[in-house]
């Protein structure tokens, strides 16, 4: 729904509401001429979902899963790979310099505010830039009235959850404490094919195992606001999970595990525009730690005994300023900057490295960026220049574990411009045609560059790659058309991505690999979102992605070929009911006396894509059916129940990983 939806009672709601932006204030300003989703999340605790289903619901978005619930996963925007989309959290750049992959699995969604996304742009606010677009988890903001709220659920897979959640506001503080827990044993059945899909006189079912998971989270956040304006906040999150790594299909590893702990701190601080001084600051300043562990014993899988724990430490800050000149111009100016330390041990050890701790590598980064937004015509009309600078300087010292040839250390100092314009026509109100044109550069991670455990030998002769994104479209918005329909909505785009110099692993020899600038790609489609409102009681959301993803490689086997994970088609469409005294369902008097609730209905429709590049590995068209239905007995009190996947289709995603079919969820919560 549009903006308007945020302001609405909680029995109003669509759930996850998927609001398009800019009509979303905080949309608006960060990128008034981008194509934005801004994803309502608060209703979370009242089901169990995860960022990854929200965010696969939404247009020119595709999530590839590495299992089932709380397994890894990745996410795409408009066909860019996941190192090319830069994930956030609160602001702050989850990537990291070794590895830019993000698993959204680390990110519980019940903590969480609103998911914006950013398809092929990125604002100015955000000191990293991807050439995909930017996805910001924005956790949760105390508001004037005190919550003190709790939820449990439990489901399919032995799945359970708990959320248990205090805000408050005196006078111009405030403060919100969150805490989260998530496990399950993800003991699924599916289809095994035996390695010989041709032949399905060998297929089985088996069950998963070793795919369970732990995971709890604390934010808190202590907030200061003056009366006049200014204001200060210091936010922390701590995340943590332990969980099984059963491998893909068959033979599957009882004993492989990963534990990951990370720590987030941010301040904020803002102070506004005054009267006389119409300039306004925005300063922030965090500190990241995140370490990972993987283990497993001699197993069926790897064939190999792994003991290695990467750590990262991250600190960094920015300060965007944006001011108004006359009444036609908004500049706006970030200044950011950060450095990262990235170590390694490993207690095993592989052929060519012995064990031991790796040389700590090291990232700095740093960021200058400006625009110009240029109103005219009584601001139906904007142009909004930009660019953007991004300097990195390297650093890998030569490591003794790996033997000679198999190790590339040294310096690396490379600097990266990005141009891009926007444009926005709005002819009448409620009307408004967008643009945008950009060229973006993704530099190549410390892996790349210098390799990674004696394996994989790093090429510091590496391009950064390259991206030419430009899109065209048009939003229609209105308060209604009489008193039978409101709040409809209708967005359409067309987008246009080359991709050059993309960076690919290609074998030296038979055990060692490296990094190449070898592929290109050429992304194209169209994107459709509508919803509305029926009688102020039903409420429809659906949206369509088209896109063509071609390989464009040198690679002869991979040029022409489509790109895994990118369907051509993807549909989805939600209907929902709410009811309560004030307007109950048109069942005649007794209707009156129902319990407040809610009734929805999803469906999600995958074209069949491939998973792997050379298109050898087909995945069947996907129908995803899901629906849910809860009611609040007494004040406050809400149960829920929701099925998904209710034909049970079962398939697989990325590198034959299979997935769950049909499961049931129940929640109990109280003050949500």
């Amino acid at each position: 729904m549009l903006a308007a939806a945020g302001a609405l009672r909680a029995e109003d709601r669509l759930g996850e509401v998927v609001v398009t932006g800019p009509a979303v204030q905080d949309a608006q300003v960060t990128a008034p001429t981008a194509f934005a989703t801004v994803i309502d999340a608060r209703a979370a605790p009242t089901q169990v979902e995860t960022l990854a289903d929200a965010l696969a619901d939404s247009v020119g978005v595709q999530v590839r899963r590495f299992g089932g619930l709380g397994d890894f996963t990745t996410v795409s925007v408009r066909g860019f790979s996941p190192r090319q989309v830069q994930v956030y959290l609160d602001g702050v750049p989850l990537s990291r310099a070794d590895n830019e992959t993000v698993d959204l699995s680390d990110l519980p969604l019940d903590a969480v505010e609103r998911v914006e996304v950013y398809r092929g742009t990125t604002p100015l606010r955000f000191a990293q830039s991807g050439p995909g677009g930017i996805v910001n988890v924005v956790t949760r903001r105390p508001g004037d009235t005190p919550v003190t709220a709790a939820s449990a659920s439990y489901g399919s897979f032995t799945t359970r959850k708990a959320d248990l959640t205090r805000s408050a506001s005196h006078g111009p503080w405030s403060y919100l404490v969150f805490g989260h827990y998530l496990g399950t044993e993800g003991d699924f059945s599916y289809r095994d094919d035996a390695g010989t899909p041709e032949n399905p006189a060998d297929d089985r079912t088996l069950t998963r195992i070793n795919n369970d998971f732990n995971l709890g989270s604390l934010t808190a956040r202590l907030g200061w606001r003056s009366e006049d304006g200014p204001a200060v906040s210091f936010t922390t999150d701590s995340f943590g999970r332990d969980r099984g790594f059963p491998g893909r299909g068959f033979p599957q590893d009882a004993d492989a595990r990963r534990q990951t702990v990370r720590h987030l701190s941010r301040l904020d601080a803002t102070l506004p525009a005054r009267p006389g001084l119409p300039l306004s600051l925005e300063g922030s300043a965090y500190f990241l730690y995140q370490s990972q562990r993987f283990d497993d014993p001699l197993g069926p899988v790897i064939q190999l005994t792994s003991d290695v724990e990467e750590q990262s430490v991250v600190g960094g800050g920015q300060i965007l300023g944006t001011a108004a000149v006359g009444s036609h111009q908004v500049p706006g100016l970030l200044a950011a900057v950060s450095h990262e330390t990235f170590g390694q041990r490993d207690d095993v050890g592989s052929p060519g490295v012995q064990p031991g701790r790796q040389p700590d590598r090291t990232r700095l980064r740093g960021t200058v960026g400006a625009e110009n937004q240029l109103m005219f015509l009584d601001e139906r009309l904007a142009i909004v220049p930009a660019i953007r600078w991004e300097g990195f300087h390297d650093e890998a010292p030569p490591d003794p574990r790996v033997a000679p040839g198999l190790d590339a250390s040294g310096d690396s100092d490379t600097s990266v411009w990005s141009p891009r314009l926007g444009v926005r026509v709005e002819p009448r109100r409620g009307i408004a045609f967008l643009g945008n044109a950009g060229r973006y550069e993704r530099v190549p991670s410390l892996q790349e560059l210098f390799g990674q455990s004696g394996t994989v030998v790093g090429n510091p002769d590496l391009e950064p790659e390259t991206t030419l994104n430009w899109d065209v479209g048009l939003r229609l918005t209105a308060p209604g058309l009489g008193a039978v329909v409101t709040r409809p909505s209708l967005e359409y785009a067309y987008f246009d991505n080359d991709v050059d110099d993309v960076i690919v692993v290609v074998p030296t020899s038979v055990n060692v690999f490296t990094s190449r600038n070898v592929s290109a790609a050429r992304v194209t489609g169209h994107e459709v979102s509508a919803s509305l409102r029926l009688w102020d009681r039903v409420g429809l959301v659906a949206n369509y992605t088209n896109q063509d993803a071609v390989d464009e490689s040198d690679v002869p086997f991979r040029n022409g070929n489509q790109l895994p994970g990118r369907p051509a088609h993807e549909a989805y469409a939600r209907v929902e009911l709410a009811w309560d005294a004030a307007r109950p369902l048109p069942l005649g008097d007794a209707a009156a006396r129902f319990w407040p609730g809610r009734w929805w209905f999803d469906a999600n429709i995958i074209a069949d894509n491939f998973l792997d590049t050379a298109n050898t590995q087909l995945v069947p068209r996907r129908e995803l059916f899901g629906t849910g239905l809860t009611l609040e007995p007494i004040a406050r009190l809400k149960i829920s129940f929701e099925a998904r996947n209710l034909t049970d289709d079962q398939t697989r995603d990325a590198l034959d990983f299979p997935l769950p079919g049909r499961s049931f969820y129940g929640t109990v919560s109280w003050g949500f």
